[in-house]
């Protein structure tokens, strides 16, 4: 998997953060602020494989009044669990903006793959921000990538007691 180490890889900026992570234990911490790929980090983080069980999948309607205001009306969406030992993480994916057509084929046809292969392989893919907060008993990590003049914006939650 080292040579998925281009495109969006080749800064490694440090997440913008919730200074309430201080307070969650060194291996959920550095869990919640990976910089690759989350599926790896998740199996190195439970020793078991990870199963990415795909939940949702598809074009949806205009979403102007959310997140970057898309120039097309269509937004492609993808959500997901992935299952590793006793670990649950939801994921969603969403695309705005014109695709091209290899990544059209490659997001679309991502079927249990995990997304971070898809935009390492990606030669224009640059990270805009990456998030991680914590609320309540749940960690969230959103991070934005521009490829091309797509935004691909990925957002993951999970518990803090994740094994």
């Amino acid at each position: 998997m080292s040579r998925f180490a281009l495109g969006c890889f080749r800064t490694t900026a440090r997440p913008a953060g919730d200074q309430r992570l201080f307070r969650l234990p060194a291996a959920q911490r550095r869990l919640a602020t990976t910089t690759g790929s989350f599926t790896r980090a998740l199996h190195r983080h439970t020793g078991h494989p990870v199963v990415v069980r795909r939940l949702d999948e598809g074009w949806r309607g205009h979403v102007a009044g959310r997140w970057p205001i898309p120039r097309v009306t269509r937004v492609w969406e993808r959500r997901v669990r992935l299952e590793s030992g006793d670990a649950r993480v939801d994921a969603l994916t969403q695309v705005v903006g014109p695709l091209t057509p290899r990544l059209h084929r490659a997001i679309t046809g991502l079927a249990d793959t995990p997304l971070m292969e898809v935009l390492a392989r990606q030669p224009r893919c640059r990270r805009l921000s990456f998030r991680v907060s914590l609320r309540g008993g749940r960690i969230s990590r959103e991070t934005v990538y521009r490829i091309h003049l797509a935004r691909v914006r990925v957002t993951e939650w999970f518990d803090i007691d994740l094994c």
